[in-house]
């Protein structure tokens, strides 16, 4: 059984290479081409059951490089079902390249599946940056300038991280996550131990794009194709969080180097991306501003430094993960003449348009969506922890945020559908497809079971935060 619990990461594997080697040597008829998204969601369903069946054994590989735990479980599994939904959702024809394209979203998945189950800091630095080349790939392919200031952005991220990971490294004596946790629990929290963390957390908040640094994430908005978009604003910002989650754990012992400037952010990010939401007009750059309120409330979570907030920041992610990586796909390219791109969808398209508004609305945390339940188990954590400041201030920014998704959801519903021949240049609806309007009903439904099953899910990343070493 040991042996099993990594065949969810070699599916994976194998099935990008596969979709990459058919798009390269083969000549795709139509009917293949329309099949091999259908194939890549099916593969990392099949991995996603592998890794629920495998996923709780408990066991380490190559020296205890790899770890298998219940963290890792959950992380996994959350990666796997966001990725299967967001290619089997995308409109292919607003696509640059089919197989590229099937491709490189497994590649970020298995980045996020090895940061999920790292138990060194050189893992997690390989996942974070596997996940990060492949959504630069996705964007190059549209907006090659756009994927330059990526990797310009990209290389400051990665030399904060590398920084702090090393110096967290001197300071530990040890790669090893537990046996830093339990080297810092005999340090003190010096001003030379904070900086350096704080460029760490620096570069972590860069690669999940919070505020400030979520321009960087943004200028491509208009530009880049769906899928690419959700690529960045969901699989590599979930690895960043995965990353930044497993830090926190490791620095509990001495939570005075980290939890001021994790509180600092999330409260900015919170506020500042519903406000950001409810000012701009694009509902692809709306969605974005509201990912990075829900990657805020995932901050907020991790600066209370304890179990219960931890598992609940784990809990949010994976809501955070789905939502993020398919509802930009779910979009389409009409939303590039604005909310005018989305009138008529509830009519034409109603599956999309339905994922549309659950995408909209769980990013916000609207009840009874998976967004609303991570965001209340986060909520309670930081008043268990009598953080009221940020709790406040976090409650403020979610109404905003749910200001500026009824907004959208206005757009798709009840503006009036236009005349074909008044349809603002760029606003076709996405294509209808078995294979996409299928994709949008089962993405539908599993943000509201993932609310509706909230209590053994929240049970299993709570497990997840206790596997972390905390109590």
């Amino acid at each position: 059984m040991n042996r099993l619990v990594l065949l969810p990461d070699a599916m994976v594997v194998a099935g990008a290479i596969v979709c990459l080697l058919a798009g390269r040597f083969t000549r795709l008829g139509r009917r293949q081409r329309s099949a091999l998204p259908a194939i890549a969601a099916l593969i990392l369903l099949a991995a996603f059951g592998v890794e629920l069946w495998v996923g709780s054994v408990t066991a380490d590989f190559f020296g205890r490089a790899l770890v298998q735990d219940r963290f890792a479980l959950f992380v996994k599994a959350a990666a796997l079902l966001a990725t299967a939904v967001a290619i089997a959702v995308t409109d292919w024809s607003a696509e640059d390249s089919l197989s590229i394209g099937v491709a490189m979203p497994m590649l970020a998945a298995f980045g996020v599946m090895v940061a999920g189950s790292a138990n060194g800091l050189a893992g997690l630095w390989v996942g974070l940056e596997l996940a990060a080349v492949a959504a630069v790939v996705m964007i190059s392919l549209r907006r090659p300038d756009a994927a330059l200031r990526l990797i310009v952005t990209g290389g400051i991220a990665t030399t904060l991280i590398l920084a702090g990971l090393v110096f967290l490294y001197a300071t530990s004596g040890t790669s090893d996550l537990a046996s830093a946790r339990e080297a810092l629990s005999n340090s003190a929290p010096t001003l030379a131990l904070a900086l350096p963390i704080l460029l760490l957390l620096g570069g972590l908040a860069m690669r999940a794009g919070l505020i400030p640094f979520q321009f960087a994430h943004l200028s491509f908005g208009f530009g880049a194709s769906p899928l690419a978009t959700g690529l960045v604003l969901g699989l590599v910002a979930a690895a960043a969080l995965t990353a930044g989650i497993k830090l926190a754990g490791v620095l509990s012992p001495v939570p005075e180097v980290f939890s001021p400037y994790l509180a600092v952010v999330a409260g900015v990010a919170m506020f500042g991306g519903g406000a950001g939401a409810l000012a701009v007009r694009s509902p692809r750059i709306r969605m974005a501003y509201l990912g990075v309120a829900q990657v805020g409330w995932v901050a907020a979570g991790m600066s209370t430094h304890y179990r219960a907030g931890l598992g609940a920041s784990l809990f949010l992610l994976g809501a955070f993960a789905i939502a993020a990586s398919a509802g930009p796909a779910i979009m389409g390219a009409g939303v590039e003449a604005g909310e005018a791109g989305l009138a008529g969808m509830g009519v034409l398209r109603p599956a999309r348009a339905a994922g549309i508004a659950l995408a909209m609305l769980s990013l916000a945390g609207a009840p009874p969506l998976a967004g609303f339940f991570g965001v209340f188990a986060v909520a309670a954590a930081l008043a268990q922890s009598g953080s009221f400041i940020l709790l406040a201030v976090g409650l403020v920014g979610s109404a905003l945020g749910l200001a500026a998704a009824l907004g959208t959801v206005r757009a798709v519903y009840l503006q009036g559908l236009p005349e074909e021949g008044r349809r603002p240049a760029g606003a076709a609806l996405p294509a209808l497809t078995r294979i996409s309007t299928a994709g949008a009903v089962v993405f539908c439904i599993f943000i509201a079971a993932y609310g509706l099953l909230g209590n053994p899910i929240l049970g299993l990343a709570d497990q997840g935060a206790e596997a972390l070493g905390l109590r």
